[in-house]
């Protein structure tokens, strides 16, 4: 235990070098009734950039190297079939104070989910493969409508996520139009039963200066995989999830995140990316179980090739 209190003081120490997010000079954060940095209205992500850093590139890219990546992603323009995809023109990287990423993890250096034994074995299999149609228990949770990006820690698509802040005195608010519940960051220190445990967790949040820190416990391990494009990140209900949001701009809030959790990691990682503020006022319903028949179709569609490979026997 103790060598694990000490891995998780050093990480937090080698990810000074990026720095815990601070405002431009001359920007001056807005601030509430109650006088805490306003993170109120929407903001978006969209990006392409994976959780994990392919081959041995730079954790940032010049824009060379970020328009060869582009072309080289999984649902580049020549494959991509899903209209969602492409109704915000073309695809882009992750952009952090002007930088291009190639990976959402910033440590370990080597931008890779640091995994234990347990977690290789169990993240062998892309997340959108999943690990079969026996069930829809082998399905991915996002293909299911019961898994959502905004889930902490937050992540990103290649299609255009908006989440919606809503702050009070006792209590932040964000609700993603996405498939997701609404999220409540509990800003009065109020606890939750130790046997009580879901899907998203449990936030707890504080001001650090004008960063707002929440960590996020009480996870289930009824469902372990989060979604990714790639193998599945994974969390335990041992999981310890700190994230921190900062304003640094009138348009961007910076977004940096920390798991530990020993269950499935050799050690604590981090991650970082920005959001976009928007112009909007409102968040559309996402309807995501309504009209979904492709759970039904997968399965049906198994079998059905099962039935024609006896036949061929």
């Amino acid at each position: 235990m103790l060598v694990r209190s000490i891995a998780f003081f050093l990480s937090v120490v080698i990810f000074i070098p990026w720095g815990y997010a601070q405002p431009n000079d001359s920007y001056q954060i807005p601030r509430t009734e109650l006088d805490q940095p306003d993170l109120q209205g929407v903001w978006s992500a969209r990006f392409s950039t994976m959780l994990e850093r392919p081959g041995a590139l730079p954790l940032e890219l010049s824009e060379e190297q970020a328009q060869g990546i582009l072309q080289a992603i999984p649902l580049g323009p020549e494959s991509n079939t899903d209209p969602d995809i492409d109704i915000f023109g073309p695809q882009k990287l992750a952009k952090v104070k002007g930088k291009y990423r190639s990976s959402i993890i910033v440590y370990p250096e080597n931008g890779k989910l640091p995994y234990n034994a347990l977690g290789t074995q169990r993240s062998a299999h892309s997340y959108f493969g999943g690990r079969g149609y026996d069930g829809p228990e082998q399905r991915p949770g996002v293909e299911r409508c019961i898994e959502a990006w905004a889930s902490p820690p937050m992540s990103a698509m290649m299609y255009k996520l908006y989440h919606g802040f809503v702050q009070t005195k006792d209590a932040i608010a964000i609700v993603s139009e996405e498939a997701s519940q609404l999220r409540i960051i509990h800003m009065d220190g109020v606890k939750r039963h130790e046997n009580f445990k879901t899907f998203d967790g449990y936030s707890v949040g504080h001001w650090e200066g004008d960063t707002l820190v929440v960590q996020t416990t009480h996870y289930s391990d009824v469902n372990p995989e989060r979604a990714t494009i790639g193998r599945p990140m994974l969390l335990s209900s041992s999981a310890r999830v700190t994230e921190r949001f900062t304003r640094i701009s009138e348009k961007e809030l910076n977004y940096q995140f920390t798991v530990d959790d020993p269950t499935y990691y050799t050690e604590p990682w981090q991650g970082e990316f920005s959001f976009t503020r928007e112009d909007l006022n409102h968040i559309y319903e996402y309807s995501c179980h309504e009209g979904n028949y492709s759970m039904v179709g997968a399965l049906r569609g198994a079998r059905v090739q099962e039935a024609n490979a006896e036949l061929e026997q």
